[in-house]
């Protein structure tokens, strides 16, 4: 007796669960629908893009010698001119006191030949002394005189090398990065710290080639920092550079920032929308709700007797929600949206 009621239960359960495939196969797929209306569609190139600025500098040893002190920190604002690094000048004072030395000494060996120069003239015009003895007086005095303008010339050399050890920045700005610390051996060349000035900062964004057709000066653009999630700034394309990269098929694109923003950092990720056209009043509808690709577009209707009909449309401006309709439907229209896949026209629906 058991094994029938099991039996029955079982028949039971597999009647309901075929029924209700039956029912749903004769419902169709649940679908929602949208209504066609007009809106506004604003056209655009979407991109990255980072901080930039022109207004940088990196600071580099001009002498071989040790770094003695690091006189700011990271995020530090300095002045142009303030003294940021100095390094130990103990060799290049040594340099400067040997040819001041080399310097003085020139000059007593031409005052002392000056001097005799003076005397041979003298006694040439008193026709004491043979003509040819003062003019060799004269061509030393001549050849001191020049190791003495040498020597003045190598002392101004070495004094401005002294000065040479004590680094200046050479803009207003904030420092970046410390590259060497205090007692770091440096060589001619070596990078010691990086200067920015972001008070002029733009973000250059890379626009691929195939959208750099509908860029030009003076375009809207819109910006939505990674730090600053929230916040929607506005700027305009301000320069276009001449020049694509090879690997990446991009070009760069120089976007203006405006003057009330956050405080931004070097490099600092931001995601860009440059308006290429507004389109107002505009027949519009979901982009969830076509299928295909390009101008030549499809969106699906249900039908009076519950099954979809495709309805070609001719497609114009598109932004990242809905699409512009120049043909194929009318305002009013109810459209499947967003559209299930695989959807085919004739297929039983219903609405949700």
């Amino acid at each position: 007796m058991r094994r029938w009621l099991v039996l029955v239960a079982l028949l039971l359960v597999m009647g309901g669960i075929l029924g209700r495939m039956a029912w749903r196969s004769w419902r169709g797929r649940e679908v929602s629908l949208a209504t066609i209306g007009s809106g506004r569609v604003v056209t655009a190139v979407y991109a990255t893009g980072r901080v930039d600025s022109d207004q940088r500098a990196t600071l580099r040893a001009r002498v071989a010698a040790p770094l003695a002190a690091v006189l700011v920190g990271p995020g530090e604002p300095v002045t142009e001119g303030q003294p940021v690094a100095r390094q130990d000048e103990a060799a290049l004072r040594l340099a400067t006191e040997r040819a001041v030395g080399e310097l003085e000494a020139a000059r007593a060996g031409f005052t002392q030949a000056k001097d005799e120069a003076d005397r041979s003239e003298k006694l040439v015009r008193e026709g004491l002394m043979a003509e040819d003895a003062w003019v060799r007086a004269r061509e030393k005095a001549r050849e001191l005189a020049a190791q003495m303008a040498a020597k003045e010339s190598a002392v101004r050399i070495a004094r401005e090398q002294q000065s040479w050890a004590e680094l200046r920045s050479p803009l207003a700005g904030v420092v970046t990065a410390l590259l060497h610390r205090a007692g770091d051996p440096l060589r001619e060349g070596d990078e010691v710290l990086t200067v920015v000035d972001l008070s002029r900062a733009y973000v250059r964004v890379a626009v691929d080639e195939r959208d750099a057709g509908r860029v030009r000066a003076g375009q809207e653009v819109r910006m939505v920092f990674d730090a600053y999630p929230g916040q929607m700034l506005r700027g305009e394309v301000w320069r276009l550079v001449p020049a694509v990269d090879r690997l990446t098929k991009a070009t760069d694109v120089l976007v203006s920032l405006p003057a009330e923003r956050p405080p931004l950092q070097l490099d600092l990720t931001v995601t860009v929308n440059i308006v290429t056209g507004v389109v107002e009043d505009a027949l519009v509808i979901p982009r969830d709700a076509l299928e295909g690709v390009g101008s030549e577009r499809g969106a699906f209707t249900p039908g009076a007797d519950g099954r979809t009909v495709r309805r070609s449309l001719d497609i114009g401006a598109c932004d990242e929600e809905r699409c512009q309709v120049v043909s194929g439907l009318a305002r009013g229209d109810r459209v499947i949206a967003p559209l299930p896949v695989g959807l085919k026209p004739g297929e039983r629906v219903h609405v949700r």
